[in-house]
């Protein structure tokens, strides 16, 4: 599932801002022309939500990163992107890119400006991230909800 959520979100926000995203693994190399978004896995964390371990609830978290040519294109952006993930419902892509019927929403915990600490990286410059998480619930006998 991990696959499958991390490859909808950077399609819905590709599809959506027009902005070329990318997912982050290792061994990435970041593009060279902005703007772009970086979708990258963080920590998830599983709570058993029943006796018997029967249903557990599992919250996948996500940081996108958005990086913008200005101040003004960054704060422009980020709004968009707030909204989107406010109302909009993420279609859900399987782990070999088709579409499915399902879909899904993201929670925004977040929203997180970064100064370069170097400021001659521009590559650094006009930074934000945001930290998004999905909660999904499996239960024993049935699979995913």
């Amino acid at each position: 599932m991990q696959l499958e959520l991390g490859y909808s979100i950077q399609v819905f926000l590709e599809d959506k801002t027009g902005i070329p995203s990318v997912l982050i693994y290792d061994g990435i190399k970041l593009p060279d022309e902005k703007p772009f978004i970086t979708v990258e896995q963080m920590q998830n964390n599983l709570t058993a939500i029943s006796k018997q371990n029967e249903s557990i609830a599992t919250t996948f978290r996500f940081q996108l990163g958005l990086y913008a040519r200005t101040h003004a294109e960054r704060s422009s952006k980020q709004d968009e992107i707030r909204e989107l993930f406010l109302f909009e419902d993420i279609p859900l892509y399987n782990e070999t890119g088709g579409l499915t019927s399902g879909f899904f929403n993201v929670s925004i915990t977040n929203e997180v400006p970064i100064i370069p600490e170097d400021i001659s990286d521009q590559t650094r410059m006009h930074r934000l991230y945001f930290d998004i998480e999905v909660e999904r619930i499996s239960h024993k006998n049935k699979g995913e909800i």
